[in-house]
């Protein structure tokens, strides 16, 4: 089984940080945020599907985990436009960052 408990958690944390970072930015109406909104929720998305193909050791997780770095980079691309303003979107920046690290090692 190549279960890797170290891009589960990742992935986790990153999904968990998009899910914030989203709602935070949804909550402050601010069209600005509306790209920052949607690629967050993209890749709260692929970090659950990931989660789901490598916790039952599907043979598609290879490929699901590099579209997952892809995604997690231009998230983070995006947050880190917002990140000296606002918290959640530093931090969900440094997850999709650390997320993208471990799914492109895989």
């Amino acid at each position: 089984m190549k279960r890797n408990q170290t891009i589960i958690d990742a992935c986790l944390a990153c999904f968990a940080a998009c899910e914030l970072c989203a709602t935070e930015c949804i909550k402050m109406v601010n069209e600005e945020h509306l790209k920052c909104i949607a690629t967050c929720r993209d890749c709260a998305e692929v970090c659950m599907l990931c989660i789901k193909l490598e916790s039952r050791d599907s043979d598609f997780s290879d490929r699901i985990m590099k579209l997952c770095a892809d995604i997690c980079n231009a998230c983070a691309d995006e947050c880190e436009k917002f990140a000296d303003e606002h918290d959640h979107c530093k931090e969900c920046a440094e997850a999709c960052r650390k997320c993208a690290e471990e799914c492109m090692a895989y």
